[in-house]
């Protein structure tokens, strides 16, 4: 039987973050194995090596890599527009890997992902915040899906209402039709 291959990946790490952990297995016949698991660092991933090794469940996270300098950027244009760059370059690919109907849904998450996460790092930078916001495509409340989902089932309770307004109104003039009819035939059958 072969043991999963598991990892921690940590999304904060410093110089005192290890390389591997150890965990020690106490196996059914009391045996003790010591079973060392490696440390991945989100800060060792760059914006090509993510998309290049496709773990772009990480792209959320991504800010956190500058978190430390957030203050200095929103009042330094040059690192704040490296930062731009570096998003532009990620909504680029993003779009790129994720394009095809199958895969919109996830283009979208992730890029509202990346907005919310960014929006929490950088809450006491508007500038930063906003500047990533207008290039990932704004600040928006519900994710992408969401709001399709939302607007499906509005639509179809529109639809609906409309069928039976429709049917209504068929029912009606039919019902009247035939009324009329019924009454000239009393008319003329001189029951009136």
């Amino acid at each position: 039987m072969d043991f999963p291959k598991s990892c921690v990946l940590y999304l904060r790490s410093g110089k005192n973050t290890p390389d591997f952990l150890e965990i020690e297995m106490v196996l059914s016949d009391e045996k003790i194995v010591h079973y060392w698991v490696p440390t991945m660092k989100l800060e060792t991933y760059t914006r090509n090596s993510i998309f290049e090794k496709n773990l772009l469940m990480l792209l959320p996270f991504y800010i956190m890599r500058y978190e430390k300098d957030i203050h200095e950027m929103s009042e330094n244009p040059e690192m704040f527009q490296s930062l731009l760059n570096d998003y532009e370059e990620i909504r680029i690919n993003l779009e790129r890997e994720l394009s095809g109907a199958d895969k919109t849904a996830l283009y979208m998450n992730l890029n509202k992902l990346i907005i919310k996460i960014a929006d929490y790092i950088c809450r006491n930078e508007k500038t930063v915040r906003k500047g990533i916001g207008e290039i990932m495509g704004g600040k928006v409340l519900e994710l992408e899906s969401e709001r399709l989902e939302r607007l499906q089932k509005e639509a179809e309770a529109e639809a609906k209402a409309i069928g039976e307004a429709r049917g209504r109104a068929i029912g009606e003039a039919i019902g009247e039709e035939r009324l009329s009819t019924l009454l000239n035939r009393l008319i003329m059958d001189g029951r009136s």
